[in-house]
């Protein structure tokens, strides 16, 4: 799944006034803001309010990511931090939650005796009632053994946007890709029932989102078990009232088909992104990834999605420097960027992880500096690729929702295209949440820049 910077969980959302102030820390994906949110809920009911302030905070929580192990050592660094402010303020609570709380566990809490409590991805519903045992005994809690619920109750007024919102609609993977840690901290698929999505969804939409992002760590795959598809749920969504846009995350290739294809060409609401990750452009190195395709047929879908819904954009993840890549396999995928041109792509060295089948079965065989000769060689390419594309769009018009002021400049506001393009442009802060007509004046390879137009005429 694409990363995200990390964040606190800021504006602070509403919570029990009064009560013991948490600090929710997110690292990594859309799943674990998302995580994240679900927190908020069960802690509000157990009476706990919030901050975005360390010296406000009767508890530190971080939400944390095992993709990557630059992710981890981030989290080791804060722990280190917040073992220090603990010397002064020995009555906080720290816990560490998600993906890395899962795989390490009770490693944690040797390597860091100021952390009071380690949750994993199937404990983080029972936070309140962790939080509570750990104030009120001084206790140290491990809670690593939850069972899959798709189903934790939710909050639709605690989320940070107003007009956007995550939904998961299934939790785990099946597959077995060898670099991939997912199965081992997520555990296995779990798809989320029809109703029970569109409820959520029908709540958020009443409460004014207007752009769902539906999440899964093989997202395209949802209800394949239970003889659905995720087209089904496409079609339905399409028919809600107030909803505006549809978006899901992230996709497996293997689990691409015609009918996916063809509903989504039946649902604008589905816009024109779509999050495809091939990971390499080598067939040898896709074997040994078990990604489970190969590059002929990752370009037959990317040419079955153009050909049905014209206009598509398309994003996806790459991997330098896996396990045996030779020099001939990454100028494969040199080629792979210039036949799919991404108009956006995550691009990362590989590193070792813990707990997939490639730890300790694949050699790591290719030098650190060929690995990051890669890497820059495939980030040139693609910087080169967006920015191509982005000064082809100089003088168009797209509508665009509007996420918020630009971080670089508070007169500025940014959001979104159907095509998931960033673009920023001069605003009042009233259009924040709101669709609006801009006009692309200026490019860079990662940012447009424009001017609010009046709508095009249809």
């Amino acid at each position: 799944m694409p990363g995200v910077n990390d964040a606190v969980l800021s504006p602070p959302p509403p919570g029990h006034a009064g009560g013991p102030k948490v600090l929710l820390e997110v690292f990594g994906c859309q799943m674990n803001k998302l995580d994240a949110e679900l927190m908020a809920t069960a802690l509000r009911r157990g009476g706990y309010d919030f901050t975005d302030r360390d010296e406000e905070a009767d508890a530190v929580m971080l939400v944390t990511c095992s993709i990557r192990d630059q992710a981890e050592h981030r989290v080791h660094s804060h722990l280190g931090e917040l073992a220090q402010l603990k010397q002064r303020r020995p009555e906080l609570a720290v816990g560490v939650l998600g993906c890395m709380a899962q795989r390490e566990g009770d490693a944690l809490l040797k390597r860091w005796p100021s952390l009071d409590f380690v949750a994993g991805t199937r404990d983080f519903p029972a936070v309140a009632d962790i939080l509570d045992e750990v104030r009120a005994d001084h206790t140290r809690v491990l809670a690593i053994e939850g069972a899959p619920d798709v189903r934790t109750p939710r909050d639709p007024a605690l989320r940070p946007h107003k007009a956007r919102a995550f939904v998961s609609v299934m939790r785990g993977c099946h597959k077995r890709c060898t670099y991939c840690v997912v199965p081992k901290t997520r555990g296995d698929e779990v798809s989320r029932p029809m109703d029970d999505i569109l409820t959520e969804c029908r709540a958020l939409v009443d409460d004014g989102v207007q752009e769902l992002t539906l999440l899964g760590q093989t997202v395209n795959g949802w209800g394949r078990r239970e003889g659905r598809s995720l087209g089904d749920l496409l079609a339905a969504l399409q028919e809600m009232d107030g909803l505006q846009r549809v978006r899901f995350i992230t996709s497996h290739p293997e689990e691409m088909d015609d009918a996916l294809i063809e509903a989504m060409a039946a649902c604008p609401k589905a816009g024109l992104f779509l999050h495809l990750p091939p990971q390499s452009g080598s067939d040898a190195v896709l074997r040994r990834m078990a990604r489970g395709y190969t590059v002929a047929r990752y370009l037959q879908i990317v040419e079955q999605l153009r050909a049905r819904v014209p206009g598509i954009e398309l994003g996806g993840d790459i991997i330098a420097g896996f396990c045996g890549e030779t020099e001939d396999d990454h100028q494969a995928t040199l080629a792979l960027l210039d036949a799919v041109r991404f108009s956006q792509a995550y691009i990362f060295r590989y590193s070792p992880r813990p707990g997939t089948p490639a730890w300790g079965r694949l050699d790591d065989d290719v030098p650190d500096e060929v690995k990051r000769r890669r890497l820059a060689e495939l980030l040139t390419r693609q910087n080169e690729i967006m920015l191509e594309r982005h000064r082809g769009m100089l003088g168009s018009v797209h509508e665009v929702l509007v996420e918020g002021a630009s971080r670089r400049d508070a007169t500025r506001l940014f959001g979104r295209t159907l095509a998931f393009d960033r673009i920023v442009f001069p605003g009042e802060p009233e259009w924040v949440d709101a669709l609006v007509s801009v006009q692309v004046n200026d490019a860079t390879a990662l940012t447009l820049s424009g001017e609010r137009v009046a709508a095009p005429v249809a």
